[in-house]
């Protein structure tokens, strides 16, 4: 089944002269009927290579757990801004959670 990602909605945040951004994101059929949606964090600077990551989260209160107590036994998926924008450009051959590893502290 080929899937498509798409935003839902996104707001910036600036502290401390950084920029961040966060937002919906829904995972929609051919059809455009939602299959799924989850919440994301977007740091164009991160600390891990020197292009931007996308946290996906299955809830805005996992994100904002995240983002007040950092990684602690909060359930979330890392992906690359490259692989990100494939996915958001091409598709998807199945479901975008299939696509994530996820992770818990």
């Amino acid at each position: 089944m080929e899937t498509k990602i798409k935003t839902a909605h996104e707001e910036k945040i600036h502290q401390n002269e950084k920029e961040y951004i966060i937002g919906v994101l829904m995972n929609t059929d051919n059809e455009n009927r939602r299959l799924d949606s989850f919440v994301y964090y977007y740091n164009e600077n991160n600390i891990y290579n020197d292009e931007g990551l996308y946290i996906i989260f299955n809830t805005i209160i996992d994100l904002f757990n995240y983002l007040f107590y950092g990684e602690k036994k909060i359930k979330r998926a890392y992906i690359t801004e490259n692989k990100f924008d494939n996915y958001y450009d091409n598709g998807i051959n199945g479901l975008f959670k299939e696509k994530l590893e996820w992770k818990e502290n």
